[in-house]
């Protein structure tokens, strides 16, 4: 077993994981959450999701590859109940916690009444709501990724078996994903439906790259050259007034802007990877900081609204800088996260009997 855990890890894979994590939680989350910079140009700092997502699906493929057998429906089976498990009990079990904190608040709108705390609970207990309308503070700004990652997570390899039959190159598979997500603009009214269509492709992108059944990655000068036209669209759109440069405007619901904007910001990032060494990255990835954010990041990732909650709230008791209110919340949301990190693994076991079938 441990054989085949091994050969399913990339040191690069997971450098970019665990950088991925420090990233959203200290930087994109540091801005959006506690307005540490808000100016013009906030938004181009957005990129992190489809990186994300490239990654699971790149990950999908080393899971193939290391032995995941998904050859029948009993194999699909097992592997949505051991994924369910791995994304579903971490976040109920952060529900749960700050349900408690709700309760303990004793706020009139949401626990004043029997109606109001079922509604409460139920809206915290769907991962699709995730306590949407009934939250304090900042404990669920960052929940929304939960249900496109379920959704996403669940519909990989059916699109990985239809991926395989058409085995299109690197390039037309991209061309074919932007005419997706620009088709999913007219999906039904939501952030779900369009954030599992991009994402999916992302993740699609991802599996096509690490299974390398699709022809070699694209050259560094092919990479640049894509990069440069994704902006030269994006910026022709917003010209037009067809888009706007507001990301997070594009991000909710990600539209075709937003996996243009990402499309340049992959192929910069992929094409900077050349240059780091593989010495470099076996040395980041034995930092004793660094290796929770690879191992454990969806815990930190998960704890990370309860951080940043107590620390603005201490913030504001003892009327301290943002400096140190950020600092706070980057500690409270690792040692939380890593606290709370034996849920992520509930379910593991089956998954691995499942590989050595």
């Amino acid at each position: 077993m441990e054989r085949i855990a091994l050969k399913m890890r990339n040191p690069r894979i997971d450098a970019a994981r665990g950088m991925l994590m420090v990233y959203i939680i200290t930087v994109v989350h540091g801005f959006f959450f506690l307005n540490v910079y808000a100016g013009p140009g906030a938004t181009l700092i957005l990129f992190e999701m489809p990186c994300i997502f490239f990654i699971s699906g790149y990950a999908y493929a080393l899971s193939l590859q290391g032995g995941l057998r998904m050859e029948t429906k009993r194999d699909y089976w097992n592997y949505l109940k051991t994924r369910a498990a791995r994304i579903l009990i971490p976040y109920w079990v952060y529900a749960a916690v700050c349900l408690g904190l709700i309760f303990l608040k004793g706020n009139p709108t949401l626990t004043g009444s029997a109606a109001a705390t079922t509604a409460t609970l139920l809206a915290w207990l769907n991962p699709v709501e995730y306590g949407s309308g009934h939250s304090v503070s900042m404990l669920n700004y960052h929940l929304w990724f939960v249900a496109p990652f379920l959704g996403v997570t669940f519909l990989l390899p059916l699109l990985v078996k239809a991926v395989n039959r058409v085995k299109l190159p690197i390039p037309l598979l991209i061309v074919a994903g932007g005419v997706l997500i620009l088709g999913g603009e007219w999906l039904p009214a939501g952030n779900l439906p369009s954030s599992v269509l991009t994402y999916a492709t992302w993740a699609v992108l991802g599996y096509v790259v690490g299974s390398g059944r699709f022809g070699p990655m694209l050259s560094r000068p092919q990479l640049l050259a894509l990069g440069a036209a994704a902006v030269m669209l994006l910026l022709g759109a917003w010209s037009l007034s067809w888009a706007t440069l507001d990301m997070q405007a594009n991000k909710f619901p990600p539209n075709t802007a937003f996996f243009l904007f990402g499309i340049a910001w992959f192929s910069l990032l992929w094409s900077a990877t050349s240059c780091v060494t593989d010495s470099a990255v076996a040395r980041l990835n034995a930092m004793r900081w660094f290796r929770p954010f690879v191992n454990k990041g969806y815990s930190i990732y998960m704890w990370q609204g309860l951080a940043y909650s107590l620390a603005f709230n201490m913030g504001q008791q003892f009327h301290l800088p943002v400096l140190p209110v950020w600092l706070a919340a980057m500690v409270l949301a690792m040692a939380l996260g890593i606290a709370a990190s034996p849920a992520e693994r509930l379910g593991q076991g089956r998954l691995a009997g499942n590989f050595a079938r």
